[in-house]
């Protein structure tokens, strides 16, 4: 699968569960309502974590080749790290006084510099839905520019945006406050599909790895 067929499989993969969970709810003695309804819920809950996965696995083959490496919020909050994703993570937290934090970080790109050290290029946070903490990516972004150590990281989000929560502006024409506030704090907003309002900022779900590429020729 390649970058641009994301959205493809996504709806590929949907339909192909959803039908499979109602005929499974349906078994069990939902009446057809309940059993979409059902089904719905359950898709939501998946899809998040299934989205994450396809774009890492994708990433990750696209980036190899560049000298450049993934890894998530997930795996640096493990213990026993070796030392290059400790200093990942070192280069990573943030200060809240005498505590010190991960930010969500669903996917982080660094780099490796001369003298064993590290430099993290971007974040990609990845969302399926705004209806929830919608602004909680925009919320690391500020809490990163606030240490030299980290100002530097760019903040992307992807999202396949399937209800169109802020891919277009609403009926009376008008930019939505969660899009205007999303893509004003952000580095990037990368949609896994096709239609939706364009902009410098705002570009299709392939455009990401070239960006990552050009940030990552900056030095270390």
């Amino acid at each position: 699968m390649e970058i641009n067929e994301i959205s493809k499989f996504l709806e590929r993969e949907r339909k192909e569960y959803l039908k499979q969970k109602v005929e499974e709810y349906e078994s069990r003695g939902f009446s057809r309502p309940e059993a979409i309804n059902k089904a719905n819920q359950s898709w939501i809950a998946r899809i998040g974590g299934k989205i994450q996965d396809v774009i890492f696995i994708l990433l990750e083959k696209e980036l190899k080749n560049r000298n450049l490496k993934l890894t998530t919020d997930k795996v640096l909050k493990g213990k026993n790290l070796n030392a290059e994703l400790d200093m990942v993570k070192r280069k990573l937290v943030i200060n809240y006084g005498e505590y010190l934090f991960l930010p969500d970080a669903d996917i982080v790109v660094y780099k490796n510099c001369p003298k064993n050290d590290v430099k993290i290029v971007a974040i990609v946070s990845v969302k399926n839905s705004f209806r929830e903490r919608g602004f909680e990516t925009t919320y690391w972004k500020l809490k990163l520019l606030e240490s030299p150590i980290t100002s530097s990281i760019k903040v992307f989000l992807a999202t396949p945006d399937k209800d169109n929560e802020i891919s277009f502006r609403d009926p009376k024409g008008r930019p939505k406050k969660m899009r205007i506030i999303l893509e004003y704090e952000l580095d990037g907003l990368y949609f896994l599909k096709e239609d939706f309002e364009r902009t410098k900022k705002a570009k299709h779900f392939q455009e990401i790895v070239s960006d990552i590429i050009k940030l990552s020729k900056e030095g270390c």
